[in-house]
């Protein structure tokens, strides 16, 4: 469960993003709906361990997650809304450095889950391409695919379908 208590957040310019929020999210899937400027990047960010917030908790299955970030982030799955590329990297290539980072070190489990990813989101034909040259349909499918990295126990994702284009789902490689 994440349980998130009086969690506030005020940027250096003024803007107060987050004021007081309160939420209990059981297991499952849970959209945050608002209109822009509500706060839910800042939240988002905020339980993803990229901001700290100016006041508050933020506790995912009993760890506390702005005492000990780097607990959660090896949970986390993450998709936020823009996300830079290396410039002259295939996608395999890339996933493959993600999963690393990740902490998935065993080559063959590793190899076997990025190509499973890159089947997945139908980049498999593409992944000897560099992810900069990807449209945005596909730099949004690489981005799902890198948020799948480790079989997270919590996926964010900020703007999921933004620049999507038409997925019929996986293809057979």
């Amino acid at each position: 469960m994440l349980s998130i208590n009086q969690l506030t957040k005020t940027y250096s310019n003024g803007v107060r993003a987050l004021d007081g929020i309160n939420l209990s999210i059981p297991k499952g899937m849970f959209g945050l709906l608002g209109p822009n400027g509500a706060g839910k990047s800042s939240l988002m960010r905020t339980i993803a361990t990229l901001q700290a917030p100016d006041s508050g908790s933020i506790t995912f299955d009993g760890t506390d997650v702005i005492a000990s970030p780097n607990e959660l982030r090896q949970r986390l799955g993450y998709l936020p809304q823009d996300f830079g590329v290396y410039p002259r990297i295939s996608a395999e290539k890339l996933l493959d450095h993600l999963a690393i980072l990740k902490g998935l070190s065993n080559k063959a489990e590793r190899k076997e889950a990025v190509q499973g990813l890159l089947v997945h989101t139908n980049l498999w034909q593409h992944r000897d391409k560099a992810v900069s040259g990807y449209s945005g349909g596909m730099r949004q499918r690489f981005g799902i695919a890198q948020a799948l990295l480790g079989d997270p126990d919590l996926i964010i994702v900020d703007e999921p379908t933004a620049g999507l284009d038409r997925w019929a789902g996986p293809r057979r490689a």
